[in-house]
């Protein structure tokens, strides 16, 4: 991890290291933290929680999914920003996720052929939640 703008990061949370270590060193070229886990419950209890001001989740997750770890992370951490990352090409939105405050433009479906689709994403959720 690197130091990000005012010591905030972002989440990687998918449990396909390949996805998630490629779109890590992306994002850390571009001069963004990360933070990574494999699943919900790592997530969780991982250190550098708190700095965190964006998630990036996959949905398909082993033991908690995607769903439940937003749910979970936005009842500690409501400030946090998500955006879902899938490959489940009839994923919906549920009333729950809406009330968060996700959209239709929250949601990256895989495969991303053009990486800079996340940075854009990202920036845009960072200077949302004013980092």
């Amino acid at each position: 991890m690197t130091a990000g703008a005012a010591g905030r990061s972002v989440l990687l949370l998918d449990d396909e290291p390949t996805i998630r270590e490629s779109l890590g060193e992306y994002l850390e070229d571009c001069g963004i933290a990360t933070l990574q886990a494999e699943s919900g419950e790592e997530a969780l209890a991982m250190d550098g929680l708190e700095a965190v001001a964006v998630a990036v989740v996959d949905i398909r997750l082993g033991g908690m999914d995607g769903i439940e770890f937003i749910k979970a992370l936005h009842a500690l951490r409501p400030d946090v920003r998500f955006l879902i990352h899938t490959g489940s090409t009839d994923f919906q939105l549920d009333p729950e996720l809406r009330a968060i405050g996700l959209t239709e433009c929250e949601v990256i479906f895989k495969p991303v052929l053009d990486m800079s689709v996340f940075e854009r994403a990202i920036r845009q959720k960072l200077a949302e939640a004013g980092s």
